[in-house]
């Protein structure tokens, strides 16, 4: 099977299959009481979360003072726990995450992707264990606008352009951007 292919299709796996996320959210009051109230921002987090890079994968999304904090499956069992009805295989994870500077593409990619879609979140936080090594990332919004030279909203208006071509897809912008916000323990 063509490399693309299949990583797409795991990728295609790994969104479909998210679901039972644990979820916390810390000075914000939530209310299910009401079938017409608002979607409360940690159901927004939830569902923006779930459309990230390995979306499905995700084990816990949190939302403290504007601050999202979002920590990914360590291994396959967590996944499958996550996960139970999942067709993916172990080998499907490893080979997600190990293709095409995955990692570092989706830690580099989601926190600007997660600010510019939620008004309310000012930092985030990707915590991405993978074999034997822990991954994080922690942007805020003054600090990424002030890396790009571009405020949210010009980001927003032309992702392509302003954020995804120069820090996602050009590998030495995004290495840059890693070695500013990022580290591997």
């Amino acid at each position: 099977m063509n490399k693309k292919l299949y990583v797409v299709l795991v990728f295609t796996a790994l969104i479909s299959f998210s679901s039972n996320k644990e979820e916390k959210s810390s000075g914000s009051n939530v209310n299910h009481s009401s079938q017409n109230e608002k979607i409360t921002p940690i159901e927004q987090l939830r569902t923006e979360a779930s459309r990230l890079n390995g979306g499905g994968s995700i084990k816990t999304v949190e939302l403290e003072n504007g601050k999202a904090i979002l920590t990914y499956v360590k291994n396959y069992k967590e996944y499958k726990d996550l996960n139970p009805q999942s067709r993916l295989t172990e080998n499907d994870l490893k080979s997600y995450w190990s293709t095409g500077n995955a990692i570092k593409k989706m830690l580099v990619g989601s926190p600007a992707r997660l600010m510019k879609n939620l008004d309310f979140i000012n930092e985030v936080k990707i915590i991405l264990p993978f074999e034997n090594k822990v991954y994080e990332i922690d942007v805020r919004k003054s600090d990424l606008e002030k890396f790009v030279g571009k405020n949210i909203s010009e980001i927003k208006e032309n992702w392509v352009k302003e954020f995804a071509d120069p820090y996602i897809y050009n590998e030495k912008k995004r290495d840059q951007f890693f070695e500013k916000f990022g580290h591997v323990n």
